[in-house]
């Protein structure tokens, strides 16, 4: 008898110290906060804790998308361990993209991509303080859209310092600068090169059928000289057809060949380092849709891009997500890996164009190419979903604001 008790009270006793280890280590690793979809219960990733909303009585974040819950982490379901935060979220649903399309921007003032010297010494511009990058706006006051009105508003001043209102580093700036006349043609200039609009193709990730919302490409449309963020005051969507296909190789990317046709398909309104959105002219109230996959649901392993290649239209080409970096920046989160034959054949890998190609994993829309590795073509980068469809979250609701 006296040696039963005392395995019990060893066994009682390990069975404690175990439990007092569980606690500690729940206490000391287990998040603060979880995400989980429609439903009061979060996962954490182990089987011994469990987490649930304890209250009915929650906070809506502004988008109305999601509610946040006070929650209780527990061993066993039943020990109660720490106190947490449950998020829950509504699943939204979109139209899967993988066709290609035009974009044409025009620039919100007029981007200066280099400067140099005239036949006359050095440039005006230069001894002004205008660089490379800088944005001119107005002109002695004049709001300048085009190349035309440079042209114009400093042929016009027949040598008069001008007043240059410029962007620059997120900072409005002005300098003045007085024209000098170029010998070899006569005609007064500034010495500097200027670029008002882009046009380029890429890939649709996706269409909010409800709400007439685009989105494509998973980065920014860039100055080809500067490099920066081309700041958009206008843009059209137009449809293209692809002639073919220049191969990438390991130093080399290559690029779709595509023709841009006369059916323009929407508005561009944002150019931002997620991607390029807009409105579409018209929406599709029967298109399928797909269930857009949070950051956390993302995994290593098997998964698709739907792209465009050939005129044969949009399909889906394996691939191996390799890498995931959550909380390192908007473009890259993911690393992806081409190993369908088919697509390599065709393409040599990711090419240019391809950019906004949907990724899609376990049946939902996890996120879009953004860029290859320019020395092994096999390989690049994609952006989470979740991150492109909250810039276009913004969109929706600047369209709200603005119809009322």
């Amino acid at each position: 008898m006296k040696r039963a008790i005392k395995i019990v009270s060893v066994l009682t006793s390990l069975v404690c110290v175990l439990v007092f280890c569980f606690v500690g280590y729940g206490t000391a690793v287990i998040p603060d906060s979880y995400i989980a979809v429609d439903t009061d219960y979060a996962d954490t990733g182990s089987v011994l804790f469990t987490c649930r909303c304890e209250s009915e009585v929650g906070v809506t974040d502004s988008d109305g998308y999601a509610r946040s819950y006070p929650a209780q982490i527990r061993l066993f379901d039943a020990i109660p361990v720490k106190n947490s935060t449950v998020t829950v979220v509504h699943r939204r649903y979109v139209t899967l993209g993988g066709n290609v399309f035009g974009l044409r921007i025009f620039a919100d003032g007029v981007i200066v991509t280099g400067v140099g010297d005239l036949g006359t010494g050095a440039a005006p511009a230069k001894k002004a303080g205008i660089k490379q990058g800088d944005v001119i706006k107005r002109i002695n006051g004049t709001e300048v859209t085009s190349n035309h009105d440079i042209s114009r508003l400093i042929e016009s001043s027949s040598g008069a310092q001008l007043t240059v209102e410029l962007f620059r580093d997120g900072k409005t700036k002005t300098v003045t600068v007085e024209p000098a006349k170029d010998t070899a043609d006569g005609k007064y200039k500034l010495g500097m090169w200027v670029r008002d609009s882009s046009a380029g193709v890429g890939t649709v990730t996706f269409v909010d059928n409800e709400t007439g919302t685009i989105a494509g490409l998973g980065h920014a449309i860039c100055d080809a000289d500067t490099g920066d963020i081309m700041p958009l005051r206008s843009g059209d969507i137009l449809n293209v057809n692809i002639r073919g296909c220049v191969k990438g190789t390991s130093g080399t990317p290559g690029e779709l060949c595509g023709v841009f046709g006369n059916e323009t398909l929407g508005e561009l309104h944002i150019n931002g380092s997620t991607g390029v959105y807009g409105v579409v002219a018209e929406k599709d109230a029967h298109a399928k849709k797909i269930p857009v996959a949070l950051c956390n649901e993302v995994k290593t392993g098997k998964a698709q891009i739907v792209s465009t290649v050939s005129d044969g239209g949009a399909e889906y080409f394996d691939i191996e997500i390799t890498a995931i970096h959550r909380g390192e920046g908007e473009e890259k989160n993911m690393v992806i890996k081409v190993t369908d034959s088919d697509l390599l054949d065709k393409t040599g890998g990711i090419v240019q164009g391809m950019s906004g190609s949907p990724v899609v994993q376990n049946g939902m829309l996890v996120g879009a190419v953004t860029h290859v590795f320019v020395n092994d073509p096999q390989q690049g980068y994609a952006i989470f979903a979740e991150t492109m469809l909250s810039t276009a979250r913004e969109l929706e609701k600047k369209t709200v604001r603005d119809a009322a």
